[in-house]
């Protein structure tokens, strides 16, 4: 898995690309996240456009990153998830945890639109 790092509008943003299945580079996203929010940067948007698949250890991560996130006061947007990890968010219900968005714009968007 790779991660890169972004802003828009002064919006963190982290591209994701591959598999998370866990190992380091899975736990090096949940780190990345713990930064963002010491930094305060409360508003935070994954983007998984490149992501393949999403084992039960990725939902962890995310979740996990998720709650850490919500307890420093921020909030977490997924966007460009494929059909598969959009069915699997469904199953699970966390689709109601996160808030999924089609694009990174959007989700960029919706943001602004709630900090106004």
């Amino acid at each position: 898995m790779k991660i890169v790092t972004k802003e828009m509008d002064g919006i963190p943003i982290l591209t994701v690309s591959g598999e998370m299945y866990g190992g380091p580079e899975n736990y090096r996203l949940k780190e990345m996240i713990a930064e963002l929010a010491e930094q305060k940067k409360l508003n935070l948007v994954i983007d998984m456009a490149k992501v393949k698949w999403l084992s039960s250890t990725g939902i962890g991560i995310l979740v996990a990153s998720n709650v850490a996130y919500q307890k420093a006061g921020g909030r977490i947007r997924i966007c460009n998830v494929n059909q598969r990890i959009l069915s699997l968010l469904g199953i699970t219900k966390l689709n109601v945890l996160f808030e999924v968005h089609d694009s990174v714009n959007s989700a960029i968007s919706a943001i602004q639109a709630s900090t106004a």
